[in-house]
């Protein structure tokens, strides 16, 4: 529901409540009660027959002043309904309810007018905005997601990232704010190493089958491809050390342009791209350390350096550097974490596995360990958990291309029905995006988002092939289609529908909202109404999965409507104004559909 829907409810209550103070019905509970938690007592009832609003106060009051629920929630009822019929006589337009009922055991419920409801369409239709509240209105945002080591193809993990961060971003800048996206690689491990090791293997035709192979290599055919392409004939005359350096260079090179080619795909693209090496490079890692180590956070132990994390809530103290002098791998994580900081921005935003979570609480302690004055909460860090795919009711571990995992080029291929590596390359290098791949794209983004991050999610494979109601991205997108259809088949456009709401005189609005009067085209003005609320949630919680779920049960409400209702009829003013229902629900889809980076076909 709208927010002033609630406050407006919320004065009538206490106005109410007022009236049954001064007529004695009730002893004086402003002493017990606030507005604001008048405010909190109203929701949307679990049955429409329930109307449109409900609040539970009488519950709260009769338990402070130790009388029947019953008998509180009967007067409330009576007293808002003597002030609904003050108003109607005084002609106030200002009112939002038409009716008010008591239900026991201490229910007061609230149906919404017509006419208020109508003032949804009208907004929505009118203002582009309509629901968007920028309350992160010139703040910079740096949003950091995906950063795998460029040692493979992006993994289903990965794929659940890149959706996450790129719907929060959308949301976020939709909000106000300048939002960074940034790309960290950690390059500087053993892993480069032995990616390294694994390519040079099969560049000496040895097979992972073979005891010669790497003991940790790399085993998926992508490192074939990657042996391929590398031209040994022309490298056969480096020296030992330049020829393993050259492959390391062109490996890594070659697995960061294919992890980018994936994410171009996925429709993810990036601001900036950081390297771990550059850190150790550059000197900050020793700087951060040194001064960690002026400020008193760490200490001498068995010839390692210790950090005083427990200091700050971690459950024991941590390695900082090793005995053999290596830092241990939370380290560079606070050099890039301080590195962002400087950078200036209001607010940093990571999303990592499940299996980061004791990172998080070490680099958080070592920023504040440098006495820089940096926000507690800096950076804020959602973790998600990993992806089950389920082809044919069994889950499927392994992809023969990469050797151990599914990767988010799987699952686009699934998605969109593209039969191998070369016709996916084939169809993403082409200048216009091909159906394939949106239809890929668009299943993958909304799938990967439409579950809390910190929950489980089973990626069916089949129901993200089948284009019916089955799979929630089809029945979205063919809500959408089906309301631009009927625009299409009235013989009105849509600048007409706006100039018919646009000249509609004040004295008329009541009439033409009465006849919306079917429960259907209530259920759906109400759904509009509730979008605000919807978008705001996903802002303040960092939720995309809130506007998965709105989605949803707004193209239930809209499929439900049109099998019951005929649209265009005859009565042109009738059809217009229905008209103008489809409109607005077509207007909010597309909203919500492109926060998710997800397109909006009009034509299915």
């Amino acid at each position: 529901m709208l927010t002033s829907w609630k406050e407006s409810i919320s004065h009538l209550v206490f106005d109410a409540l007022k009236l049954a103070e001064s007529s004695k019905d009730l002893p004086k509970v402003s002493g017990i009660l606030n507005f604001d938690k008048i405010i909190d007592s109203i929701s949307k009832p679990r049955d429409s027959e329930n109307g449109d609003i409900s609040t539970n106060i009488a519950f709260f009051i009769s338990k402070k002043i130790k009388s029947n629920p019953n008998i509180v929630g009967k007067i409330i009822q009576e007293k808002i309904s003597k002030l609904i019929l003050q108003t109607e006589t005084s002609h106030n337009s200002s009112l939002v309810v038409e009716r008010v009922e008591f239900a026991t055991p201490g229910f007061v419920n609230f149906w919404i007018s017509s006419k208020t409801k109508f003032e949804v369409v009208s907004k929505i239709i009118l203002d582009h905005e309509f629901g968007i509240t920028k309350s992160n209105k010139e703040k910079k945002i740096i949003l950091e997601f995906v950063s795998a080591n460029p040692t493979g193809p992006l993994h289903v993990g990965h794929a659940r990232q890149a959706a996450l961060g790129d719907a929060i971003s959308k949301i976020l800048e939709a909000s106000g704010a300048h939002v960074h996206k940034e790309f960290y690689y950690n390059d500087a491990g053993n892993q480069i190493e032995n990616l390294m090791l694994s390519v040079k293997a099969r560049l000496e035709k040895i097979s992972p089958t073979e005891p010669d192979f790497p003991k940790d290599g790399y085993k998926g055919d992508y490192i074939v491809e990657i042996s391929q392409q590398f031209d040994h004939q022309k490298n056969s005359l480096l020296s030992e050390e330049k020829l393993t350096e050259k492959i390391k260079k062109f490996s890594v090179d070659y697995l960061r342009k294919e992890q980018n080619t994936d994410l171009v795909a996925l429709g993810v693209n990036f601001d900036s791209f950081k390297l771990e090496s550059s850190f150790y490079f550059n000197g900050e890692i020793e700087k951060i350390v040194n001064t960690i180590k002026q400020n008193d956070k760490t200490y001498e132990k068995d010839s390692a350096l210790w950090f005083k994390s427990s200091f700050y809530g971690d459950d024991k103290d941590r390695v900082m550097r090793k005995a053999d002098g290596n830092y241990t791998y939370f380290v560079p994580d606070i050099a890039y974490h301080f590195d962002k900081w400087r950078r200036g921005f209001d607010r940093a935003i990571n999303i990592q596995g499940l299996d980061h979570h004791g990172t998080v609480k070490r680099v958080m302690a070592g920023l504040q360990a440098l006495n820089e004055g940096i926000d507690k909460d800096f950076p804020k860090t959602i973790l998600h958990k990993m992806v089950k795919v389920v082809k044919d009711g069994k889950e499927v571990k392994i992809s023969k291309r990469s050797g151990s995992f599914i990767t988010l080029r799987d699952l686009i291929c699934w998605a969109g029905d593209i039969k191998n590596n070369k016709e996916f390359l084939d169809l993403v290098s082409l200048q216009n995006l091909s159906h394939k791949v949106q239809k890929g794209r668009d299943v993958v983004r909304f799938f990967l988002t439409s579950k809390k991050a910190e929950t489980e999610f089973t990626f069916d494979v089949n129901i993200a092939q089948k284009q019916n109601d089955e799979n929630p991205v089809f029945y979205i997108q063919y809500a959408y289609a089906r309301a631009c259809s009927l625009i299409s088949q009235s013989g009105l456009t849509k600048e007409e529908l706006i100039k018919f709401i646009n000249m509609l005189p004040k004295g008329n609005l009541l009439k033409i909202s009465n006849l919306l009067d079917s429960p259907k085209e209530s259920s759906l003005c109400m759904k509009l109404a509730e979008f605000p609320a919807a978008f705001e949630t996903a802002v303040t919680e960092l939720a995309p999965h809130v506007i998965t779920f709105y989605m949803k049960d707004l193209s239930s409400d809209f499929h439900s409507y049109y099998n019951e209702t005929k649209i265009n009829v005859e009565d042109e003013t009738l059809k217009k104004v229905r008209l103008l229902l489809v409109l607005a629900t077509s207007m909010v889809l597309h909203k919500s559909l492109s926060l998710l980076g997800i397109s909006s076909p009009q034509k299915m």
